[in-house]
């Protein structure tokens, strides 16, 4: 008898926000390659394309498996759809296997300042972008039997730390978690679940977890007290092994999840 794997050959998987390499979606990305399956890479600003080609390429070339890059805005349906059929057609195949929600938005503001613009947009990308590249996915991507979603989340959600409006987003993610594990697990046999990174270093959470004089803020302070794990803050490798675990047929009976990789952090603070 062989023994088990966590292998991903044959499958096709688009992880949105992936564009950069020392994100958790580039990280993500290289997993799921890693392991066998196509990965198309996507990216939203024209700035951002760069850094996007390289992270396919460097794929590629690591790895041997297919990549694409896709571009576009997940808050508008009809950009997800056209990116779906622009995978489909690039890999040559009638379906999408694997979807990662990891596109994100986030802006710190006090609650006394927080403009409607900022909240038409943190919404539109994290709640409205999640529910449109699910049904892109799902529908023209035909995602079939064994299919598996993972909505990138955060401990935000559930600790109440900042940015507030971002945690409310994500709060909303962890609501369509569940409704969706029941609705397209039953009637198509997908699972769906939220994986919560916990302070993780990246471009996007630098400016909560490092001061401007490159000294630790009191937020990373305050996690790093409550990790319970190793004696460092996380790793994008962290997140992008708990997906592939996810995304694996040894992960079919689970669904409906908020799964934290945050080292152990619980409680509200």
């Amino acid at each position: 008898m062989s023994a088990d794997t966590l292998s991903l050959a044959g499958k096709t998987a688009l992880v949105t926000g992936s564009g950069r390499e020392t994100g958790i979606g580039a990280a993500i990305a290289r997993a799921f390659a890693r392991n066998g399956s196509s990965v198309a890479i996507h990216y939203v600003s024209e700035g951002s394309k760069a850094r996007a080609e390289k992270v396919a390429i460097d794929i590629n070339k690591e790895f041997g498996t297919k990549t694409t890059v896709v571009q576009g805005g997940v808050e508008n349906y009809d950009t997800a759809k056209n990116m779906v059929e622009e995978i489909l057609k690039a890999f040559s195949v009638d379906h999408i296997d694997i979807l990662v929600n990891n596109a994100a938005a986030a802006s710190s503001t006090p609650l006394l300042e927080v403009k409607e613009e900022q909240l038409k947009y943190e919404f539109a990308v994290n709640v409205f972008g999640v529910i449109y590249m699910t049904q892109a996915v799902v529908g023209v991507g035909r995602m079939p039997q064994g299919g598996r979603i993972v909505n990138i989340g955060s401990i935000a959600s559930k600790i109440l730390v900042p940015p507030p409006v971002y945690g409310a987003t994500k709060a909303a993610m962890d609501a369509l978690t569940t409704f969706w594990a029941g609705e397209l697990g039953k009637s198509r046999g997908i699972t769906v679940n939220t994986l919560a990174p916990g302070p993780v270093p990246t471009d996007m959470s630098k400016a909560y977890l490092v001061a401007t004089d490159g000294s630790p803020t009191a937020l990373q302070l305050s996690m790093y007290e409550q990790t319970r794990a190793a004696n460092r803050l996380g790793s994008v490798e962290d997140l992008a092994d708990a997906t592939l675990l996810l995304v694996s047929e040894k992960s079919r009976w689970i669904t409906a999840q908020f799964i934290s990789v945050s080292g152990g952090i619980t409680g509200t603070m």
